[in-house]
């Protein structure tokens, strides 16, 4: 039986015992046991390539383990074989929490161990998707399922595919009707477990030019499709930052990627480039799109709204209280830099909170890893909350 699992059967039947006594043999071995046990379902999310497809694989780990802590679980399809996963604890609730088994592709560089190994190098465990974010979920699981030993009162689960490219999972969750809207979200994504509430929109334009084929050697009986997007690139750089938001900063503005001509003598008649905003309250989108489509058309690839959860509430004090118990911090309202699925997710757009064990500056690189002690620490968090929310101290 897999390491997790026996985890959960301890939890079922020794949970009372852990947290009454004081002995050290039984709090240190229990706590060695949620140790082995993250550390063993997160190697197991990270050897299943995820990089842009076959989420699925890693649904029909998880589900199990879900079904067999007595959750109502159903697979929402999106794609084939990417799938997402909505298990619901006691009716499932609005108390919920999230993550995405997708990842980025490995990048072009070697790793030292490859990238799905799953290697324990000291503290740390190696492999995409360490950080970003297999960790968070393989905490988010082992939360869950000690919770649902306890009877907690209802709450949802929430696994999601293609949330690296825009939240595709996400949305087909939502659509599916088959959670109610958040009252209190909690998405696992790398903040080395700080809170953070909420993070910038995420818009992403698509510019297309058209031109007239010529030999290379005769350019002026041509039109080049490319010039246009040079021309693009420089008025970009006067749009400027806009309004700032006090907490998520000034909206940003990247050219991601270009594209044109079939060869060197051809002059080209069709060229491309993608565009990366990242809007604020009160700097949107908008005076982007209006500037590239002074130079061909424009087409909206992907639309996702700011996120941010007020510092000042109730139950933004609540969450920074219960983390505070266990990392001993008390974390400044910051947001993050990228996007989550909290955009698709929480309609209100105000009751998403970022908690997780990766380290910020480790999603997306070369030689991925996750802190151990993060990963545990994750644990305890996830579950501390999933008790508050149980105790009516969350609402």
């Amino acid at each position: 039986m897999s390491t997790y699992l026996t985890l959960a059967e301890a939890e079922a039947g020794d949970s009372s015992t852990t947290r009454s006594k004081t002995d050290g043999w039984t709090l240190t071995s229990f706590r060695h046991r949620m140790t082995e046990s993250v550390v063993d379902l997160t190697s197991q999310l990270i050897r299943i390539d995820t990089a842009g497809h076959s989420e699925a694989e890693a649904i029909r780990l998880l589900a199990p383990i879900l079904a067999h802590a007595g959750f109502d679980v159903e697979t929402v399809p999106w794609l084939p074989e990417r799938s997402s996963l909505v298990a619901k604890w006691n009716g499932g609730g609005p108390f919920v929490l999230s993550g995405h088994v997708d990842t980025v592709p490995y990048g072009g560089a070697e790793w030292r161990h490859g990238a799905l190994s799953a290697y324990q190098d000291g503290a740390r465990l190696v492999g995409r998707g360490s950080s970003d974010m297999k960790g968070g979920v393989a905490a988010i699981i082992l939360a869950a399922t000690a919770a649902a030993r306890r009877n907690s009162r209802g709450f949802t689960v929430v696994l999601t595919a293609g949330e690296e490219t825009g939240c595709g999972g996400a949305q087909s969750v939502r659509k599916a009707g088959l959670m109610q809207p958040p009252a209190i979200l909690i998405i696992g994504e790398s903040t080395a477990n700080a809170v953070r509430l909420g993070h910038k929109g995420a818009t992403w334009f698509e510019l297309a030019t058209t031109g007239l084929s010529a030999h290379g050697s005769r350019p002026e009986l041509g039109i080049n499709a490319i010039e246009p997007l040079a021309d693009a690139i420089t008025a970009l750089r006067g749009v400027g930052p806009g309004a700032l938001h006090s907490e998520l900063g000034a909206r940003t503005i990247s050219v991601g990627t270009i594209s044109g001509g079939s060869q060197t003598n051809l002059v080209p008649d069709d060229a491309r480039m993608t565009v990366d905003v990242r809007p604020v309250p009160g700097a949107p989108s908008e005076p982007v799109r209006a500037v590239l489509a002074k130079f061909g058309q424009v087409d909206t690839v992907l639309e996702l709204p700011a996120v941010w959860s007020p510092a000042d509430s109730s139950v933004t004090r609540a969450i920074a209280d219960v983390v505070r118990g266990v990392t001993g911090r008390r974390d400044e309202a910051h947001g993050v830099s990228y996007f989550t699925d909290a955009a698709v997710l929480d309609p209100s757009l105000c009751r998403s909170y970022i908690v997780g064990p990766g380290d910020p500056d480790q999603p997306h690189t070369t030689n991925e890893s996750v802190s151990v002690v993060l990963l545990e620490q994750a644990v305890s968090i996830y579950d501390e909350l999933l008790d508050a929310w149980d105790r009516k101290a969350l609402r």
